[in-house]
């Protein structure tokens, strides 16, 4: 992750991009809840202290603040799209101009739906789903498309960290359905999911699987310090 300087700068743009640049789709602003000084502030502070993985930095960051697609909404998506570089920035523009327009287009009566600033890929992209009218983090996510890039080396020493963990070895002696398989890496998690200073590898256990849904276990590892910082069950659902 970005240290030192580099870190509090990528903190700072996050910030800034939701306290003065904040995009809100016409639908939140439509029913009443664009955010005023005071609900930005709240924005910005229950927002996760976000910086770039490894020795990257942001360049630019958007934020946007989307709706549901119901009305009324119970929940609202604030979105967070970072940038390494310049060439990612324009991109993320580009893409979200033309979602604008396309947004212009189709708003014809309020009661209308309308897209919304989904699936637009920045260098790191992060979703704050948020109880609508609040400030209140119910689900936080990290998206970005190159997290399941984990070396080999980095991939091997998180599996034998936590296939050693106890509850990882309670929880694998626990399945009374064979053929679920190990540990799989799922991916490169921010520090704010991992509950650990650094950037860490998710990996999930599979523990119940009918065929369609199931659950898996879930534990964070930080390589760096070769523990398990955190874990949870989430439920599996084939696509």
């Amino acid at each position: 992750m970005s240290l030192g300087a580099d870190r509090q700068k990528d903190i700072e743009l996050v910030r800034r991009a939701v306290l003065d640049h904040l995009k809100v789709h016409p639908r939140v602003a439509d029913q009443g809840h664009a955010p005023d000084a005071e609900m930005l502030q709240a924005l910005a502070d229950t927002l996760p202290q976000l910086s770039a993985f490894g020795t990257k930095s942001f360049a630019a960051v958007r934020a946007i603040l989307d709706w549901d697609h119901q009305l009324p909404s119970q929940f609202y998506l604030l979105r967070v799209l970072a940038s390494y570089d310049d060439r990612d920035r324009e991109r993320v523009e580009a893409v979200v101009e033309d979602r604008d327009e396309e947004i212009g287009e189709t708003n014809l009566y309020p009661e209308f739906d309308l897209p919304d600033y989904g699936e637009i890929d920045a260098s790191e992209s992060y979703v704050a789903v948020l109880r609508a009218g609040t400030a209140r983090v119910e689900d936080f996510r990290f998206l970005s498309h190159w997290r399941k890039q984990v070396g080999g080396t980095i991939a091997d020493l998180a599996i034998k960290t936590v296939t050693r963990h106890p509850n990882y070895q309670k929880a694998a002696a626990s399945r009374r359905t064979d053929g679920l398989g190990g540990a799989v890496v799922i991916g490169w998690a921010p520090p704010c999911l991992a509950n650990t200073e650094n950037w860490a590898v998710e990996i999930w256990l599979l523990t119940e699987f009918d065929g369609h849904t199931g659950k898996a276990r879930v534990f964070m590892v930080d390589p760096e310090r070769k523990e398990v910082t955190r874990e949870y069950e989430t439920d599996v659902q084939l696509a």
